[in-house]
């Protein structure tokens, strides 16, 4: 059929399938009904896909090229290529893109190439004036050979800025522009620019090589601050270092600058320059939780909105907003998405404080983008394993923070330490008071033996059947001390004023409950009302907790101390902080001066010009820190007392302190109802009951707007609007739910989920990918950005099921399980034959992976 004849087809049978679905609303269950329903429905879209092709096949015999050649004589290579470029990125044939066009060799370069009269590229794009600006070659037989051609002749002579190499499975990606040791190879990439992208970077390499001076704007970052009541001059010196070295084609740079330094206020000042000069058109700020993202929006981008836009990204709303100058994202949600972005995407990636685990590496997402990055953090140093020792995890995640961002050395592009900071008065000093109970001491020096446990609830004694010693490192973690608790709440009274505000870090959730417990057992006398004199921050996402943080940041108000893992150690801007608490230890020293760093800022507005650090375990010894600046550590044993919880009927424990099982809130949703000033805590449900809840009440439910919701959810790739995912959250605040965004991720374990997601999960219009599609995702994003042949990247397709699927199942895999099973050797090869595609090297290929895939979902 012709295309008016398919055309006329479609809007008969779209008529006819009209009726069909009329009958079928009067006769519900119809098999006959819906039968005919289904047929008309897959007949129409065999229809439009015949007449998809037909409009490309026309497409095809119109369009020429400038020397006359016709396009579908063009190889069987060259047309995918050709209608990739005309249909989705716009580019016009004979007009922007011309086919094997001829360019004689000009008496200057026949030199140079004495065996050449011409040239001919597969493919030119120029701009409206005929200049050249990329060149596609689309073979890669010899790809030394061509890779050659278009750095040397091609360069030469077109002068073109960009330049693409293709075959069956990759596109190789190079822009003359590059400068350093990332102007030596070819990339790989999964896109091509538009004419308005090419022209765009064009431009904004002609501002960096005019050299004009780029205006910073002072009463963001670097200019008086009252508060302190002098310039903070090393803002300014860190925007202009980093500018230079982005001028100068530096594609990874470190900034280390100490907490309270005002690490957010710097990076938006840069951005803000950056962007007003027209050096960048897109930025992305990564962090590392979305507290974090909120704040990033609302505290520090909001301060140059009305110039420059920015938006939070989630995995529901990116494609929508990707016309921002500024996107905020959680790295979490970053693993997911970065793969659906085009390379070339972002002109600059800041990265604040990413040292999070999350399910692939980091290096992957961030060498995804062909872009600079620049890496904020506040660790003070790189720590190293000596041979035969361990390394904490999150110091490993530091060194490779520094790796990421070009800083092997541990030299920073720019440096402002804490010390430096507290020296020139822009930190307040502290002092540390190592405040040991006689249990933590018997704990370090002894280990303590137990043959029993209470029962959380009833106290009652748990017989353990035989001795178990805990060390100090392993107190609170497995069992808690509920005694020792209650001791470190008798110092924190003695040591502290009524009302100043405590950060208390402890080593669990569990623990940070029962530390909250015993502190409002102290300090309350009435417990009827929340929020209580102390409270557990112990769920970044948490709706009570955003409130809780929110309250905590205001001077006078309850509560007054929070006790917290480790939400609390990065990101968290309360001045008004007196004291940090030291119950847990840790041997991360980045982790240590994060959360010490929670105290350093200066606050005048109440009289803060220092603060003090109660240790109760001995961890400032331990980092062999006697607080810069103050007095010698004040030393002090703290003896337990004589309280014993009374049991009833049941044989008491001996000793002085009491071990319970650590109870895992982790497996439980806590449902509250807040009212203004007010927290009312419904229940604490099992996470299946929350899930049972949530998707009955979603679907049962006859509120207008989420009615609305649910329709528009049927729609493919429905992207909500803010107004609407408000809507969505409020709904979701409510009775009869009692839940957040929060809640949602926890129950479904996907963190990087949003409430859209949830909502088409439950719906079963959209499920949450399974961590095998997810690791596939990931996979695929790897082959795709790394240098592999096309032979090679055929291999890793292949073995992709195998590897994934023992990834995901957290088995093990190694090269010679692969080719284990005779009958998978037989579909992809021998091992011999594969190693020998990979230079002998299939092996080291295999590590990587599994180094690449080893983060977070398997935890």
């Amino acid at each position: 059929m012709k295309i008016e004849e398919i055309l006329q087809t479609i809007k008969t049978f779209e008529e006819t399938l009209k009726r069909y679905k009329s009958d079928l609303e009067k006769n519900p269950g119809s098999t006959f009904y819906s039968g005919l329903v289904k047929n008309t429905e897959e007949y129409i879209k065999e229809l439009k896909g015949e007449l998809k092709q037909q409009k490309l096949d026309e497409n095809i015999g119109k369009v020429f090229t400038g020397n006359g050649k016709k396009i579908n004589e063009a190889t069987s290579t060259d047309l995918p290529i050709i209608l990739k470029l005309v249909n989705e990125y716009g580019w016009k044939v004979g007009d922007t893109l011309l086919y094997q066009q001829i360019y004689d060799i000009p008496e200057n370069l026949k030199r140079d190439y004495p065996n050449l009269k011409n040239i001919r590229p597969d493919i030119v794009l120029q701009d409206l004036n005929g200049e050249v600006l990329a060149v596609i070659e689309n073979n890669l037989d010899k790809e030394n050979k061509d890779l050659l051609k278009l750095r040397t002749v091609i360069t030469h002579l077109l002068k073109p800025r960009f330049l693409y190499a293709c075959s069956a499975e990759r596109i190789l990606f190079y822009d003359n522009a590059w400068k350093g040791l990332d102007a030596g190879e070819f990339k790989q990439v999964t896109n091509f620019m538009s004419l308005e992208e090419m022209r765009l970077k064009v431009e904004q390499q002609k501002k960096i090589a005019s050299n004009k001076e780029i205006t910073i704007d002072t009463t963001i970052a670097g200019g008086f601050d009252p508060t302190i009541g002098k310039e903070r001059y090393y803002q300014l010196q860190c925007i202009r270092t980093i500018i230079e070295n982005y001028k100068a084609g530096k594609q990874k740079m470190l900034i280390h600058m100490a907490t309270g330094l005002g690490k957010t206020r710097t990076a938006v000042a840069l951005v803000k320059a950056l962007l007003g000069s027209g050096l960048t058109k897109r930025i992305l700020f990564v962090v590392d939780r979305r507290m974090l993202a909120k704040q990033s929006v609302d505290d520090g981008f909001a301060l140059i909105s009305r110039e420059h836009t920015s938006s939070w990204i989630t995995t529901s709303n990116f494609r929508a907003r990707k016309h921002a100058s500024i996107h905020v994202v959680v790295i979490d949600t970053l693993e997911l998405i970065h793969s659906d972005l085009p390379s070339n995407f972002y002109d600059l990636i800041i990265v604040d404080e990413c040292h999070r685990s999350i399910n692939v590496n980091r290096k992957l997402i961030f060498d995804h983008f062909l872009c600079p990055r620049v890496g904020l953090t506040a660790t003070p140093r790189i720590v190293t394993a000596k041979e035969g020792t361990e390394v904490d995890e999150e110091d490993l995640a530091i060194i490779d923070t520094y790796k990421l961002f070009g800083c092997e050395t541990g030299e920073p592009d720019f440096q402002f330490d804490m010390d430096r900071g507290i020296s020139e008065g822009f930190l307040a000093p502290y002092k540390p008071i190592e405040l040991l109970s006689s249990l933590v001491q018997e704990a370090e020096e002894n280990g303590i033996t137990f043959d029993h446990v209470l029962e959380p609830q009833e106290k009652y004694v748990i017989a353990l059947g035989a001795e178990k010693k805990l060390k100090l490192e392993q107190l609170n973690r497995k069992f808690i001390s509920e005694e020792n608790c209650l001791r470190i709440a008798e110092e924190l009274k003695k040591n502290t004023q009524y009302g100043e505000k405590v950060i208390l870090f402890g080593v669990s959730q569990a623990h940070c409950i029962e530390l909250a417990k015993a502190i409002n057992k102290v300090f309350e006398k009435d417990l009827s009302e929340k929020p209580y004199y102390a409270e557990a921050v112990i769920s970044e996402n948490n709706e009570l907790n955003e409130t809780l943080k929110a309250w905590f940041k205001k001077p006078y108000q309850k509560p007054y101390v929070v006790t917290s893992v480790d939400i609390l150690s990065t990101g968290v801007d309360i001045p008004c902080v007196r004291y940090i608490a030291f119950a847990g230890l840790t041997k991360s020293v980045g982790k240590y001066i994060q959360m010490v760093g929670r105290g350093t800022r200066l606050d005048p507005k109440t009289g803060k010009f220092s603060f003090t650090v109660l240790d109760f375990v001995g961890l400032c010894r331990r980092m062999e820190d006697n607080g810069k600046g103050t007095l010698k550590e004040n030393k002090k044993i703290v003896k337990p007392g004589n309280q014993k919880p009374k049991v009833p009927g049941t044989p008491q424990p001996k000793g002085d302190y009491f071990l319970i099982d650590n109870p895992d809130p982790a497996h439980l949703i806590q449902r509250v109802e807040i009212h203004g000033d007010t927290i009312i805590v419904k229940d604490n449900i099992p996470i299946e009951e929350a899930k049972r809840i949530f998707e009955e009440e979603l679907k049962k439910t006859q509120e207008p707007v989420i009615a609305d919701l649910k329709e528009k959810a049927k729609q493919d790739d429905y992207q909500p609007t803010d107004q609407e995912m408000a809507k969505l959250l409020d709904w979701l605040s409510k009775p009869n739910t009692f839940l957040d965004e929060g809640h949602l991720q926890k129950m479904y374990d996907f963190p990087e989920g949003s409430a859209w997601d949830f909502l088409l999960h439950a719906l079963g219009k959209k499920k949450i990918p399974t961590p095998k599609e997810r690791i596939e995702k990931n996979y695929l994003s790897y082959i795709h950005t790394y240098n592999f042949t096309d032979e090679q990247i055929i291999v890793l397709k292949k073995i992709k099921d195998v590897f994934t699927s023992n990834l995901a199942s957290k088995r093990t895999i190694d090269e010679k399980e692969i080719f284990g099973n005779p009958i998978y050797e037989k579909l992809i090869g021998s091992y011999n034959d594969i190693n020998k595609k990979f230079d002998g090297k299939f092996n080291l290929v295999i590590n990587d992976l599994k180094k690449t895939f080893q983060g977070g979902l398997y935890h």
